[in-house]
């Protein structure tokens, strides 16, 4: 009987740590959410912007509440999404650029812009730092989430421009450490 008690209160004990580890997880990245009711506000596509805010946030509550090398992820993560979210948000508000005979929505080279500018950002500091694969994986996808919600202007084409030039950007990083 001793046994069964002892186990009992090692489960409970557990499930405790666990849910303490999530709420802080959660407080920790709820200024997040000020962001994401941002970019819903100025957003054309506010149901776009708004599933791509949902998934940063579990994406970052998430690695915060695994902790170790996800942990120190969200916050370079986080900060270098903003790039590609801002750019692509102003450029939103300007609409388009008329020459000559044509004209052409800003939003697609903000998107991509922001996102090289992001990706080679995420390799300085993940070089830098000298991180693993969890790192990297983490970092890039808050980034690409938090960037994302301002990249849905044009629809999927702003993040798929957001992805391609943040991938240019790493890719020498990512080369430079595999070597």
């Amino acid at each position: 009987m001793d046994s069964i008690d002892l186990n009992h209160l090692e489960r409970r004990a557990r499930r405790k740590y666990e849910w303490s580890r999530a709420r802080r997880a959660l407080v920790g990245f709820a200024p997040s959410l000020l962001v994401v009711a941002a970019a819903v506000g100025f957003a054309k596509h506010p149901t776009s912007t708004l599933a791509f805010g949902a998934a940063m946030f579990a994406a970052g509550v998430t690695a915060l509440w695994y902790g170790r090398s996800l942990k120190r992820a969200v916050l370079p993560g986080f900060g270098l999404g903003l790039v590609p979210l801002a750019l692509a948000l102003c450029a939103n508000q300007f609409g388009h650029a008329c020459m000559g005979d044509g004209c052409m929505t800003l939003c697609v080279p903000a998107c991509a812009a922001g996102g090289l500018v992001a990706g080679i950002g995420m390799g300085v500091i993940g070089h830098r730092q000298r991180q693993g694969a969890g790192y990297w994986a983490a970092a890039s996808l808050i980034a690409l989430l938090t960037g994302a919600m301002g990249c849905t202007c044009v629809g999927y084409a702003g993040v798929v421009g957001l992805a391609v030039a943040f991938g240019l950007g790493i890719l020498p990083a990512v080369v430079r450490a595999r070597l």
